[in-house]
């Protein structure tokens, strides 16, 4: 009987969406094609008496499980129903072959050096087990069976333990089964599910009758793929795709998705599904208008949505993201894993254009974008001007590989969808032509939207393609809004929802006074909010420590008062603050010590803030570390005034005087952000030398050597590069046709030009930013040649200058305890910033832990990735005091 392929599209399975061969986007498609067939090299075996690298694929799936352990959220769950005589014992065999002759079916993923490789075990000893639902009344079974399904699909994954797959057999009765089958996504997408659904059939007809396997040995393996992939994108061809996606995301926009709700704090997967499908009559249209356009059917479907998007958001500026195959090579299309890409599709709405000038132009992107998807996601996201922007918010699909059909001899066998309420993007459409109709669905995390109104939606959008259909010069400005519930309001229209609640919760009381009058002023300008009351806290403001500064910048500049920064934690208010300037004599104290949050029963923990920062960056981990844990910071004194300390050593001495005025004696809870965590390792060596206890040292993505934070190692340079990169295109262009060549020509001079530019404006980058930090330092030795106070937002900038300097003269001794670091994971550069933070190894001879966190090196401290490393450092200071509790107790039993 025909495999009957699942009734939904499921977005991990995702196939790229190539451009069918129309008249008018020929060119197109002809590029696209001569560069993916010729750029990308044959994959060659590779040995495996060494450590084996991840590909880029795999390496960002690798870096989101640390991120977020014990997660299921990339497990692909697939069942499949059997009607009829199974025979039990071939099917054994047929999965325990698939297992042998596919080895990333056999791999694990531990670390070397902190960074990932992949182990393949000789053999897996494995048994298919076999569930027996019969003794349940019938009616249950199958409910019961999906239960066991979900279930299963929950369980995590331990990228280090073998296998990476679960497959167990459900018996309903003796002529109906359910194949449970749950694997991680880092050693399976779509494709491969066609290789293991096409192997499985003609393994088990061959077992069935007593014939040996009829299949080939596989002439590679993924590992050799992972190993030719990281050759081959580097240097010239590497530069080359990143700097097209430079050029074209530059100045992009985060997706605007009309939400019903706020984003969580934490962000989850907690998603909901909902099934859609268009008649055959609209089906039959948008593909005629597709191909009288010249364009593809998916360019069609994806230009009515994005314009659907417009209605509701009118983000003239829009990216949506589709899945790519990635399977180039012909030895790849025999191999089961993971070579799924994803490419961020951009598109201008501005200007009012018709719904048929928006199709030429997302077929024109498109063509662009597949033609250099082989770059991966996570490096384009580590652009600059990009790691800020989401590029994955929304996810179009159109399914259109042919569905796999086996024959297995006396089997009927289906595809059991099983609903699992996890969504991996915000908001993501799938869709697939099947029986002369497009069907599909949206999947969508449901702490964003409501069931009702992506049903609304889903309404709308059958009701704007047939308009369009009908009227493809229809433009964006004669088209109908959205205006019958909440769901075309934009999210960024609520402002934000905290601020909301407090306008609404407190009364706002004007200002009474001159002075009061004057830092109101001073308040709304810098926190960019009107009105602001004069009982308003600072901090639930939105205020933070860049803010703070320049807030006392303009009091000094204003009334010539030169107050710190902590001033904020007595005076949090405007009404606080004027009050203590009109105190006659008062001066706020200059302290290295911030008492950030004092209370509490637990031992305090003392953080050491970041080179040229003040203790209030601090303030919201502190927060979000409870009520019950004191917490102190630590800043180098920013008064203009004095000389900073040259020396880690003194820096780290005078701190252990301050803390030692709270708590004179230990055990230490110590930690530190980025320069700050080097001067609590320094503190931490001093107490220990003095004889006293650190019982827990936290740095916070602190790297290990002295290059600055987010280097990265130029790349050697190669023999000739310019004359290899040109005998490598001859080469390519020799195999071409005369109208080939053309094309080839001109993609490569358009690409050249515009990676010309981009360099150029690079260099202009660059140059004012080198410009701006000479005119600082400049003007600090001017103001200090002299005599003269420092303004405030010089202070920091002078800081960090001479902390740097302090930075490179420090050498690092061997510690006697453990070190605790805190990985911020979201950096430009993973792998080596990975590798920075890993290697105080070399020093920590009590042992490294290291917790990967959400965030980049300056954004680890912020909402919403604060609370995550609230958590994972509580956790910490927790294991810390209860081993402390338990070395005193078993003192005084002794």
């Amino acid at each position: 009987m025909k495999y009957a392929v699942a009734e939904k599209s499921r977005l991990n399975s995702s196939s790229q969406p190539q451009a069918e061969k129309t008249p008018s986007d020929f060119w197109l498609s002809l590029r696209s094609n001569v560069r993916l067939k010729h750029q990308t090299p044959a994959i060659q075996p590779v040995s495996r008496n060494q450590n084996l690298p991840l590909s880029f694929n795999q390496e960002r799936l690798w870096y989101l499980e640390q991120l977020q352990p014990d997660t299921s959220v990339h497990n692909l769950l697939h069942c499949l129903h059997f009607q009829g005589e199974l025979n039990v014992v071939a099917l054994q065999m047929s999965l325990g072959e698939l297992i042998r002759r596919h080895e990333i079916l056999r791999t694990t993923f531990p670390t070397v050096n902190g960074l990932p490789i992949q182990v393949i075990c000789p053999e897996i000893d494995w048994t298919l087990p076999i569930i027996d639902l019969q003794e349940l009344p019938l009616e249950q079974r199958k409910a019961q069976a999906q239960k066991l399904a979900v279930e299963d699909a929950k369980q995590p994954f331990y990228l280090t333990k073998s296998p990476l797959w679960r497959i167990k057999l459900l018996r309903l009765t003796e002529q109906e089964h359910i194949l449970v089958r749950t694997i991680h996504h880092i050693i399976f997408d779509g494709w491969s599910d066609r290789v293991f659904l096409r192997e499985l059939g003609v393994l088990y007809d061959a077992f069935s009758q007593g014939k040996s396997s009829p299949l080939s040995e596989l002439p590679v393996q993924y590992a050799d793929y992972a190993q030719t992939q990281r050759k081959w994108l580097q240097g010239e061809v590497f530069s080359t795709q990143l700097d097209y996606w430079q050029n074209q995301l530059s100045g992009i926009s985060a997706l605007e998705l009309p939400t019903d709700y706020s984003p969580p704090p934490v962000p989850s997967y907690q998603g909901a599904y909902q099934p859609f499908e268009l008649s055959q009559n609209l089906t039959q249209a948008i593909k005629k208008l597709s191909y009288q356009e010249g364009v593809s059917l998916f360019v069609t479907l994806l230009t009515a949505f994005k314009t659907l998007l417009y209605l509701y958001t009118e983000q003239e500026d829009m990216t949506v993201c589709s899945p790519v195959v990635g399977r180039h090579q012909v030895e790849s299309k025999g191999l089961i894993g993971y070579f799924n890409n994803i490419v961020a599709l951009r598109t201008d709405l501005s200007g009012n254009p018709s719904f048929r000038e928006l199709l030429h132009q997302v077929s024109h992107v498109s063509s662009q974008a597949f033609a250099h998807q082989d770059i991966p996601l996570q490096k384009v996201a580590e652009l600059p001007n990009l790691v800020h922007t989401p590029l994955t918010r929304g996810m179009f699909v159109l399914q259109n590989t042919p569905n796999p059909s086996l024959n297995l001899d006396g089997l009927t066998v289906n595809s059991l969808y099983v609903e699992r309420e996890i969504a991996n993007f915000d908001f993501s459409v799938s869709l697939q032509e099947k029986l002369g109709k497009l069907t599909g669905g949206l999947q969508y995390k449901t702490d964003l939207f409501q069931a009702t109104s992506i049903a609304q939606m889903l309404d709308h959008f059958q009701t704007w393609l047939e308009r369009l259909v009908a009227n493809p010069e229809l433009c964006l400005e004669d088209l109908p809004r959205f205006a019958d519930g909440k769901l075309h309001q934009r999210s960024d229209d609520n402002l934000d929802a905290a601020r909301l609640t407090r306008q609404q919760q407190t009364t706002y009381i004007a200002p009474r006074d001159k002075l009061e009058h004057q830092l109101t002023q001073i308040w709304e300008n810098v926190l960019g909010i009107q009105p602001i009351g004069v009982r308003d806290n600072f901090f639930e403001l939105g205020g933070h420590s860049l803010l703070a500064v320049q807030l006392f910048g303009q009091i000094e500049k204003k009334w010539n008062r030169n107050l710190p920064v902590a001033t904020l934690f007595q005076a949090p208010t405007v009404e606080q603050l004027a009050n203590l300037l009109r105190q006659s004599g008062w001066s706020a104290p200059w302290s290295s010590l911030v008492a950030v949050q004092p209370q509490g029963s637990k031992p305090p923990l003392f953080c050491v803030a970041a080179a040229g920062c003040t203790a209030l960056g601090l303030t919201t981990l502190a927060r979000h570390l409870g009520p019950d844990q004191p917490f102190y910071g630590l800043e180098e004194k920013m008064d203009g005034k004095q000389a900073p300390k040259l020396r880690i050593e003194d820096l780290a001495a005078h701190y252990i005087e301050e803390i030692c005025t709270v708590q004179p004696d230990g055990p230490y809870f110590l930690g530190g952000h980025s320069f700050g965590g080097v001067v609590a390792f320094e503190m931490a060596q001093q107490l220990q030398a003095q004889g006293k206890k650190v019982a827990l040292l936290a740095l916070l993505d602190t790297i290990y050597n002295g290059s600055p934070i987010n280097s990265q190692p130029s790349p050697s340079p190669s023999p000739s590069p310019s004359r290899s990169h040109a005998s490598q295109h001859l080469e390519q262009i020799s195999q071409l046709g005369f109208s080939e060549k053309l094309t080839y020509i001109y993609a490569y001079a358009q690409e050249r030009f515009g990676r010309e530019v981009w360099k150029k404006q690079k260099e202009l980058t660059k140059f004012r930013k080198d410009l701006e930090h000479k005119i600082k330092k400049m003007t600090c030795d001017f103001y200090l040649r002299n005599g003269r106070e420092l303004p405030y937002p010089l202070r920091g900038f002078h800081l960090l200058e001479e902390k740097i300097k302090a930075r490179k003269a420090y050498q690092l001794p061997l510690y006697p305890g453990q070190v605790t670091v805190f990985w911020a994971m979201g950096n430009g550069h993973p792998q080596q910033t990975y590798h920075n933070r890993s290697g105080w190894d070399r020093v920590a001879g009590g042992g490294l832990r290291l917790h990967g966190v959400p965030g980049n090196h300056g954004t680890l401290k912020s909402e919403p990735n604060v609370q995550v490393l609230a958590e994972k450092l509580r956790a910490c200071l927790d294991e810390a005091q209860a081993e402390v509790e338990r070395m005193v107790g078993s003192t005084d039993s002794r």
